[in-house]
C-alpha cells in the first residue's frame, strides 16, 4: 500500500476530547467510605471510634509500609517520633459524606467525639466483607492488627506530635 493509499484510508473525521485525570484510590469518596465502614466493623468496639482512630487507621491501609510502620511501633520496635501520621482530608470529606448517606452518626461532645456506624453502614461493610476481590489486604489487617490500635495506643502516638 502506498503512502497515498493510507493517508486516504484514514482520512475521517475525529476529535480530542479532554477527559478527567484519575484520582488516585486514597482520595476517592468511595474508597474513604469503604475504608470507615470497615474500620468501624471490624475492629472498633460497639462500631464506635474517635477520629483521630479513624486517621491512624485510614493512614495504616494506605500502604504496606505504613502498615509495617504502625506493626513495629505497636510491637514496640519503633520510637512513636519516627511515625508521621498524616490526615487525610479526602477521609474527612468520606466522614461527611457518610454523616450525610446517614451510614455514620457523630456521637457525644466536641471533646469526646465518636463516629458511630449505623445499620446502613453495616449492610455496607457487611457487603464489602463478602467480596472477595475487594481491599483484602487492608480486611485482613483490620482483623490482625486494627483491635490493637485503641483509643490509648491513639493518644500516646498523637501526644509525641
Amino acid at each position: 500500500m502506498q503512502t497515498d493509499e493510507l493517508i486516504d484510508l484514514f482520512d475521517i473525521p475525529f476529535a480530542f476530547r479532554g477527559q478527567p485525570t484519575p484520582l488516585q484510590p486514597q482520595l476517592r469518596i468511595i474508597w474513604g467510605l469503604s475504608i470507615l465502614v470497615l474500620i468501624l466493623s471490624i475492629c472498633s468496639r460497639s462500631n464506635r471510634s474517635s477520629i483521630p482512630r479513624l486517621h491512624v487507621l485510614n493512614w495504616a491501609l494506605r500502604s504496606s509500609q505504613n502498615r509495617e510502620r504502625l506493626i513495629s511501633l505497636l510491637e514496640d520496635n519503633s520510637s512513636p517520633l519516627g511515625i508521621l501520621v498524616r490526615y487525610e482530608p479526602g477521609f474527612n470529606r468520606a466522614i461527611e459524606y457518610a454523616i450525610a448517606e446517614s451510614i455514620v452518626e457523630p456521637m457525644g461532645s466536641s471533646q469526646n467525639l465518636r463516629i458511630q456506624l449505623l445499620e446502613k453502614g453495616k449492610q455496607f461493610a457487611q457487603e464489602i466483607s463478602d467480596l472477595s476481590d475487594c481491599l483484602e489486604e487492608e480486611k485482613i489487617f483490620l482483623r490482625e492488627r486494627g483491635a490493637a490500635v485503641n483509643e490509648t495506643f491513639v493518644k500516646n502516638l498523637l501526644r509525641h506530635r
